[in-house]
């Protein structure tokens, strides 16, 4: 299995797993918010049609007062049916009076007697649909019935007694709601678990051709930028060779028929041409410049250091610093040559800076550390990226072909550091049709 492939299945059961996990969590909690929900409905229906054949018992008493006998016992014949089936657990019928609501019957007597206050919220909530369903709160009131709170929900309807005041029914129902969300949920999640898990089955090979197609690409491009960099070396050779056939043997003649007219004129003459000589040589001197700028010094024959040096001596003020590095590849040499060559040229030409410090070494994991530091004017790193400040972009692209990277710190007037790093090794890549860079 290639590092690509495997890559690529990572990132394809990555992303399965996380698309699974939302779709669970969301799925899942809307669905058991729903069953919940109708669970409530569930119990308020059958709170209805108990509170129905309930009323017409309660519409035969007046419930102003604590129940008699005769009347406990036509309430309990309505209401043991329910209670015995297990439809009901508890009942209990208020007479709300001025804020205060008592319980005068309750198929649990102890609590009959008991009062407790409510306020209009609970008057507006019943009156809006005449029913109110909440869950069995665990506090001194429900305490004959704290044992089945997590199963229970109450329901209260309103009805009228003989005396035509009103009364509240309020009916325990054991609700499974746990049951009701784990039933309503299962199924769902299942399929979409199924579902999904197909989906990702049928679609790697896809993400496989999707990876190795970026993969080509990256290396196209990889090979891209080693054509240009080629193409631009030989380009410079040429223009270097041009130069030195023609150019320079042409103002060495010139120099030498200077000499001679010096030597045989008079003395105004010998002025004029001494002068002219002068300029000869100084534009020599820059054309030898200029040919050392478009041929840097071989890597390979002094090293990288000695080509760093040599470099630092023609841009001007910089300190080369190196330990031992080891043995490099001629490839890592040749970027990290170039990465200095733009760093070093950065700080004296555009930076202004009076002191330049290149310092090159290795570190314990496997990567070369090459450090340009300077004194010059300093710049805005965030701003300079925004820009896309064109020489740093290509030291960026040589160090990540070699899976480098390419660190600055730097602050307005204060100077520069930049931090070339990149690893010994060169992470493998497959090419399968590489573009040849010119020889």
């Amino acid at each position: 299995m290639t590092a690509v492939l495997r890559r690529a299945l990572v990132r394809h059961a990555v992303i399965t797993v996380v698309v699974l996990l939302v779709a669970v969590v969301s799925i899942a909690s809307g669905v058991a918010l729903f069953a919940r929900q109708d669970a409530h409905r569930t119990a308020e229906h059958t709170a209805r049609q108990v509170g129905a054949v309930v009323d017409a018992a309660v519409a035969r008493h007046d419930l102003s007062a604590a129940v008699d006998p005769a009347t406990r016992g036509d309430l309990d014949a309505v209401l043991r049916p329910f209670l015995t089936s297990g439809i009901l657990t508890r009942a209990k019928i208020w007479a709300p009076r001025d804020g205060v609501a008592r319980i005068v019957y309750s198929d649990e007597p102890r609590v009959e007697g008991e009062t407790a206050p409510y306020g209009p919220q609970t008057i507006d909530e019943l009156d809006a649909d005449g029913s109110l369903v909440q869950e069995v709160p665990d506090d001194a009131e429900h305490r004959f019935e704290v044992e089945h709170t997590r199963a229970l929900l109450e329901v209260f309807t309103t009805s009228r007694d003989a005396r035509g005041g009103e009364t509240w029914l309020e009916l325990y129902l054991r609700v499974d709601e746990a049951g009701a969300v784990r039933a309503a949920v299962v199924p769902v999640v299942a399929v979409t678990v199924a579902g999904l898990l197909l989906l990702a089955v049928l679609t790697v090979p896809v993400s496989v051709s999707v990876a190795r197609r970026a993969d080509r690409e990256r290396a196209e491009q990889r090979a891209a930028r080693d054509y240009g960099l080629a193409a631009a070396e030989t380009a410079r050779r040429e223009i270097a060779q041009r130069l030195h056939d023609g150019v320079l043997p042409d103002l060495a003649s010139v120099g030498l028929l200077l000499e001679v007219a010096r030597d045989d004129g008079g003395e105004g003459g010998s002025a004029v041409l001494g002068q002219a000589h002068a300029l000869v040589e100084d534009e020599m001197r820059r054309l030898r410049g200029l040919l050392d700028d478009l041929v840097p010094p071989t890597v390979a024959a002094g090293g990288l250091v000695g080509a760093l040096e040599q470099l630092a001596a023609q841009l001007g003020p910089i300190t080369v610093e190196a330990t031992p590095v080891g043995p490099l590849p001629d490839d890592l040499e040749l970027a990290l040559y170039r990465v200095g060559h733009e760093l070093m040229r950065n700080a004296v030409l555009h930076a202004s800076a009076t002191t330049v410090r290149v310092t090159l070494e290795s570190t314990p994991d496997g990567w070369v550390a090459l450090t340009v530091a300077d004194d010059g004017t300093g710049f805005d790193v965030g701003m300079a990226r925004a820009d896309g400040h064109v020489g740093l972009l290509l030291v960026r692209g040589v160090l990540a072909d070699r899976g480098g990277r390419l660190e600055l710190t730097s602050t307005p007037g204060r100077g520069t550091t930049a931090v070339a790093r990149v690893p010994v090794v060169r992470p493998a890549v497959r090419v399968r049709d590489r573009v040849r860079a010119p020889a």
